[in-house]
This record gives C-alpha cells, structure tokens and sequence, in this order.
C-alpha cells in the first residue's frame, strides 16, 4: 500500500512539473531567460521597408480588397488540379476528359497569374523605386526558402550545369 501511495504521489508531482514547462505563467513571460513573443513574417517583411503610414493603409486597403479575388483563383487552382488528378487515376483511358480537365487547370493558373500580377502591380505602384527593389529581393529569398523547405524547384544550376560543363555534354538530338 505505502508503494502505491509513494507511485502517486511521484507521478502527481511529475505531471505538475510537465505543466509548469509546457504552459508558463504570464509572470515568467517577462523573464530574461523567456524568449519574446515572435512577430508575423509579414510584419516583419513589411517593416523592412520602412513605409510611411500612408503607404501602411494604401497597402492594406489593397491586401483587402484583393484578399477575396486572390482566395477565390488559388482555391480554383486547387479543385481544378484535384479533378485532373482524380480523372487520372480513375479513368486514364478517357482521353477526352483528362484534356478537358487539364485545361480548366490551365484556365485555373491562368486566372490565378493574372490576379497575382495584378495584386502586386498595385502594390508596386504604392512603393518607391529602392522600396520595390528591396520588396523584390525578399519575395525572392522567402519563395526559394519555401521551395527549399518544401522540396519545390530549385535555383541554381540545372541538371545538365551540375553533371558537368556544357562542353562537357553531348547536344540533345532532334
């Protein structure tokens, strides 16, 4: 009995001790030794731009009132891609509507390239010239990141630059 009683009262105070690391008390969160609370991507992409406050609302009107169009052509991206692959693997023998399904996927991207584009014409268009640069360049780091991270198409050399020179490599026949 006095086992039992020992094994509880350890695991009773093994559990308050995973509490307390798992979930601190908001007095710690002001302690040397806690780390800050980390600011959104965004945010901090935004800020190192150095925008005035009326680019910041010109910005966010834009973000708003795009945010439906953009949703709306990256959601029909997805479903059209979803049919062709579903039509793929259920009836690969029906020609006819695998093309068909590929070009509303086509249709789909195309839409989604054009809001997109358009999305960030305006955008730029609030921007000066050294902040579209500098806006240009960290839209670049952050897609490589994410293809990196998510194992999407690389930068850098090509396959046939990476095996070998040019020279090196026999001319793709005709």
């Amino acid at each position: 009995m006095r086992k039992i009683a020992i094994t509880l009262l350890l695991l009773v105070s093994a559990t308050s001790l995973f509490a307390q690391t798992a979930d601190p008390s908001s007095t710690d969160q002001g302690k040397p030794g806690t780390p800050p609370a980390e600011k959104p991507r965004k945010q901090c992409f935004w800020d190192r731009l150095n925008l005035t406050d009326d680019q910041k609302d010109k910005l966010k009107e834009i973000r708003e009132a795009d945010r439906d169009n953009l949703r709306s052509a990256r959601a029909q991206v997805k479903i059209a891609r979803e049919l062709l692959k579903a039509a793929l693997l259920a009836n690969p023998e029906n020609i006819a509507d695998i093309q068909t399904k590929a070009t509303n996927l086509a249709n789909a991207l195309s839409t989604s390239s054009v809001q997109t584009a358009l999305h960030y014409a305006k955008i730029s268009a609030v921007l000066t010239p050294a902040q579209r640069v500098e806006a240009e360049e960290a839209l670049e780091h952050r897609f490589r990141n994410w293809r990196k991270r998510f194992g999407g198409r690389q930068d850098g050399p090509s396959r046939e630059q990476s095996s070998g020179s040019e020279d090196d490599s026999p001319e793709p026949e005709s």
